[in-house]
């Protein structure tokens, strides 16, 4: 089997290694070819740094380390132009200043400046050393540059819940990238990679040229592995996985399927369709390389700094029913304080696009590795509690429902919301006309212990007489759960008989119980859990 480089992103190195490549050159032929400014959003590790690599060795003519890739037969021109690769992850280290920042960059320009053969580089502000850097590498080579800039917005994710240092370092970074713009006649190629749209960097309003590329179906399988393609690629490896878990291949793609696609990046808007999805590259990396299914991606880069954004909006901001945004809005560049949380979200590779109608998009969880980790990472702040003791809350959660044990529920769900956190379960002002009622607030709450427990769970379950407030199915049994705030239980039990919420269930010969849910709302306690067959 192929070596797999888990963390390489040398495009050049893997190749030389005779390291496994997923071939994307005929989307880079078919993307790149005519356009001149590009710009790509992705979340981190998602192959943007190797789409980078790439398109590097491809402008720099290197036609050998294509050899055997579907690029290599095509009527790509191969003609060689020099290359100014700015790498913005490594300008800095997150507690950078401004200050710090400029360094960075100073010392990213050189480097470039060295290796291009240039050695007269005088040391100044940023943006004019980027601006001579670019006159003089025309003027030494006599041809047209082309830059690659990738993660253009990293020093300023780093500082994202830091306002003071977000403007400063905004401000170095604004006039250093407005240099691509009066530099065009000099350029061949430009391609910017990033994980959000900040606005006012330059980029998306000083370049009027700009190919925002995000969106465009067509480049929806740029990065990410397709399932296809990983049945191509990675055959041989997918073949062990399934013989080491005694399982078949395709049991194996399901089970894979499940834990890592799901990413849907694009949108046409005209026919009102998605493109299909992606699985994380990162991730299935690792799984074929270690031969072993764990989540990594989530684990490889804490989201602290968007975690304290999704605070400073509520957390009820993660939740089916409110996963809903205009596309315009999604798409648009904004500044730290007028991002949306669905946006953060969105961008950072928490939820993608699942469905797309009159203007708007509704946004999920890609698949369980996502959805699970993200969670876990969101209860102990929710709950107010230790990761460790969430961690014995949710074992003990899901174990109450995999034996079916539903009398300990009670007292588990109320041990787990005590204390009840002020972010989610702080009394709804009655005079305020978006308060969220407290009983949706306790629905939420369920909805992430549930997903936190690794089970297969769904808010605001859609059948045709209604809308199960939670429905959680495991192998042999399923849970309909319905929620009545200072009603009773039993109340409960009678709608989900009435409207035969089970029927959608009833052809998977599973148990399905009805769970009805009494909260009150002077306690903010469950104070009565009842069930029954149905």
């Amino acid at each position: 089997m192929q070596k797999i480089y888990v963390t390489e992103k040398d495009f050049k190195e893997i190749r030389a290694k005779g390291g496994l490549y997923v071939d994307k050159t005929k989307y880079i032929y078919n993307l790149f070819r005519d356009d001149k400014y590009f710009f790509l959003a992705r979340p981190r590790r998602f192959g943007k740094s190797l789409l980078c690599a790439t398109l590097s060795e491809l402008f720099k003519g290197n036609r050998d380390v294509f050899k055997g890739l579907w690029i290599d037969s095509s009527d790509w021109s191969w003609q060689s132009y020099p290359v100014i690769n700015l790498d913005m992850s490594k300008v800095a280290a997150p507690t950078a200043t401004a200050a710090d920042t400029r360094k960075g960059i100073v010392d990213l320009l050189l480097s470039n400046a060295k290796k291009l053969g240039i050695a007269d580089l005088v040391i100044d502000t940023p943006y004019l050393m980027f601006q001579k850097l670019i006159e003089k590498t025309k003027e030494i080579t006599g041809k047209t540059v082309v830059i690659i800039i990738d993660e253009y917005d990293k020093p300023l994710l780093d500082v994202i819940d830091d306002t003071p240092r977000h403007i400063a370092i905004h401000k170095e970074l604004s006039a250093f990238y407005s240099q691509l713009k009066p530099a065009e006649d000099n350029l061949r190629f430009v391609l910017i990679t990033g994980v959000f749209k900040f606005t006012q960097t330059s980029i998306f309003s000083g370049l009027n040229n700009l190919n925002d590329i995000t969106f465009d179906m067509s480049a929806a399988e740029l990065v990410g592995y397709t399932e296809h393609e990983i049945r191509t690629f990675f055959a041989k490896h997918l073949a062990a996985l399934a013989e080491k878990n005694n399982t078949s291949t395709e049991d194996m793609i399901i089970s894979l399927r499940k834990q890592y696609n799901g990413y849907k990046f694009g949108l046409d808007i005209d026919s009102q369709q998605l493109s299909g999805g992606v699985y994380n590259p990162f991730a299935l990396n690792y799984v074929f390389e270690k031969q072993h299914q764990t989540d990594t991606w989530f684990t490889s880069g804490s989201p602290t700094a968007l975690i304290k954004k999704l605070a400073e909006k509520q957390f009820k901001a993660l939740t089916p029913q409110s996963l809903t945004i205009a596309f315009n809005r999604l798409n648009e560049s904004c500044s730290p304080d007028d991002i949306t949380a669905l946006s953060l979200l969105y961008y950072a590779g928490y939820v993608t696009l699942k469905q797309y109608a009159d203007t708007k998009v509704t946004l999920d969880f890609p698949n369980a590795e996502v959805a699970e980790a993200f969670v876990g990472k969101l209860l102990p702040l929710i709950l107010e509690k230790s990761t460790s003791t969430v961690a014995t809350i949710t074992d003990d959660i899901r174990n109450a429902l995999l034996n079916q044990q539903i009398d300990l529920l009670k007292d588990l769900l109320n041990d787990a919301l005590a204390p009840a956190s002020y972010l989610t379960f702080k009394k709804p002002n009655s005079n305020s006309a978006t308060a969220i009622p407290q009983e949706n607030l306790f629905q939420i709450a369920f909805y992430y212990l549930f997903i936190g427990s690794r089970l297969k769970t769904v808010m605001e379950d859609g059948t045709i007489r209604g809308r199960i407030d939670i429905s959680v199915e495991l192998k042999d049994v399923v849970y309909l759960f319905e929620f009545k705030m200072d009603e009773s239980a039993a109340s409960a039990i009678e709608q989900i008989k009435e409207r035969d919420y089970a029927r959608k269930f009833r052809e998977s010969s599973r148990k399905i119980y009805a769970v009805g849910v009494s909260i009150s709302s002077i306690n903010r306690t469950a104070t009565e859990i009842t069930y029954e067959f149905v």
